[in-house]
């Protein structure tokens, strides 16, 4: 395990994580999941949530990862010494994915307080229609799970 595993991060933006690494900790719609070389190859649904990557060299990174999926690939290496040497490559992909240090705190609070005040606002707006009141609820839920997810990743990563 030296060597670590082959890991990208990767959003329809940029390549966010391109490394080596001992260790991505995660959850997945299965639950918490620790992936390390010679994993097993899967596909998993991911949830929102901190994760952590552990590369071989360097601090662990910490990304606000809200929601996507993840594939693990673990097979034989080409030209491996010794030969039948496994590699297992792993992608996680997500719709959108912050890294937790490039992460604008004072916006994500400022977020986090609107969407709070948005919570609950349409059960008690005048004339606020069934599906408008649902959907606006909706909205705003959406909102303030992203921002805490977006503070809880930058905090972890200080």
């Amino acid at each position: 395990m030296a060597d670590g595993f082959d890991l990208q991060v990767v959003t329809p933006d940029r390549l966010l994580v391109d490394t080596s690494a001992q260790a991505l900790v995660l959850r997945t719609t299965e639950g918490d999941m620790t992936v390390l070389d010679g994993h097993t190859s899967l596909v998993a649904a991911l949830v929102p949530w901190v994760v952590r990557v552990d590369p071989v060299d360097g601090e662990p990174v910490r990304l606000a990862v809200h929601g996507g999926f993840l594939q693990v690939d673990t097979g034989p290496q080409e030209d491996a010494e010794p030969p039948g040497s496994l590699a297992t490559r792993v992608t996680l992909l997500s719709s959108i994915a912050e890294l937790a240090e490039e992460i604008d705190v004072d916006r994500a609070r400022r977020a986090k307080q609107d969407a709070e005040e948005r919570v609950g606002q349409g059960r008690t707006a005048p004339g606020g229609e069934g599906a408008e009141v649902e959907e606006s609820e909706a909205r705003a839920a959406a909102d303030l799970a992203r921002a805490e997810l977006r503070l809880a990743a930058a905090e972890a990563q200080s």
